[in-house]
């Protein structure tokens, strides 16, 4: 990787279970990671959700797409404040929202069409530079939002260091 090249790593996760409210939660992470693989959190949100959702698929959908456009805004303030090259990569921990984004899979949940298409267009026009799937367990954001979660978000915080 050019030591030029910055990238924004976009980490999310959501959440139907834990709030007695029944309201939704969704975290997102964002990192940025230079070309020697150090990482620094520069942004990061934890939310209760309004919006009605009836699936897990719709829930991470939104979160991605949210977690995108405020992407969006920071990789363009960075490249613009630093003059470098800064890749936006997306990770999800849901197998089909990755299969429905990357491949253009296909869902019967028509409302939900439009936002795969649109991602899958800004994936296609390189506006995301990756869409990846990594497992639970590698997610920072469990941290955040469940009770019993991983030690990704601690090792990244201490080490600055990211093991995907």
């Amino acid at each position: 990787m050019d030591i030029n090249i910055l990238r924004l790593l976009a980490f999310t996760n959501a959440l139907f279970t834990n709030n007695k409210d029944l309201l939704l939660q969704i975290g997102y992470i964002l990192v940025l990671e230079d070309a020697l693989y150090k990482a620094n959190i520069i942004h990061w949100l934890l939310i209760k959700c309004k919006r009605v959702t009836r699936s897990v698929l719709a829930l991470e959908l939104y979160v991605m797409a949210h977690r995108f456009d405020i992407g969006a805004i920071i990789k363009l303030t960075v490249k613009q404040l630093l003059q470098i090259k800064l890749l936006l990569v997306l990770y999800t921990d849901l197998k089909l929202l990755y299969k429905c984004l990357v491949k253009l899979g296909t869902t019967q949940e028509k409302r939900l069409i439009i936002d795969i298409m649109c991602l899958h267009q800004l994936y296609k026009r390189r506006e995301i530079t990756e869409v990846k799937w990594i497992n639970s367990n590698s997610n920072p954001t469990n941290l955040i939002t469940k009770s019993k979660a991983s030690a990704a978000l601690k090792k990244l915080i201490n080490t600055n260091y990211l093991k995907l």
